[in-house]
């Protein structure tokens, strides 16, 4: 359960990290005034004030790439089998729609979608558990765990 819950929120987190190094033009060539030469045309071409917006079909190609980074590394520890694989990969492109939905929802305050990411997270565990064996369950379980403290490094070293 921890494991998909740490898959999801590091799928998060790595999406908002991209997301705000190409909102604030961290291609790492800066121009004295902390904007990246994409994020200085795209103020000429668009008068957006050097935001970048990624389109949607960036977005989907980033989500998509962190899902099959996902289903690789969990078919990889667990040792699953085509059905397990194609059932759990269907079950994280499910919720990581939902947490997507949830977090571009303005309507919801940042505690009511903490609230909501993890309802689908716990389903969304719960869900690929029916599908594992015994043995899988505990490597799923220790997946999760070793992905949290990870988590939990990279964001004390960003706080930094």
């Amino acid at each position: 359960m921890k494991t998909l819950k740490s898959v999801f929120t590091t799928s998060l987190l790595l999406g908002s990290i991209t997301f705000a190094t190409a909102q604030f033009g961290g291609n790492g060539m800066n121009n004295g005034m902390g904007m990246g030469t994409r994020n200085q045309q795209s103020i000429q071409n668009t008068n957006n004030f050097g935001r970048y917006e990624k389109s949607p079909e960036e977005i989907e190609k980033e989500r998509t790439e962190n899902i099959e980074k996902s289903v690789e590394a969990l078919k990889t520890e667990l040792k699953l089998d085509e059905l397990q694989i194609i059932v759990i990969r269907k079950e994280i492109e499910t919720s990581t729609k939902k947490i997507f939905a949830v977090v571009k929802n303005e309507e919801l305050s940042q505690e009511d979608k903490a609230k909501e990411i993890e309802a689908i997270s716990e389903k969304t565990d719960t869900t690929i558990n029916t599908f594992l064996n015994a043995e899988q369950k505990e490597k799923y379980k220790k997946f999760i765990e070793n992905r949290k403290e990870k988590l939990d490094k990279l964001k004390d070293k960003r706080l930094r």
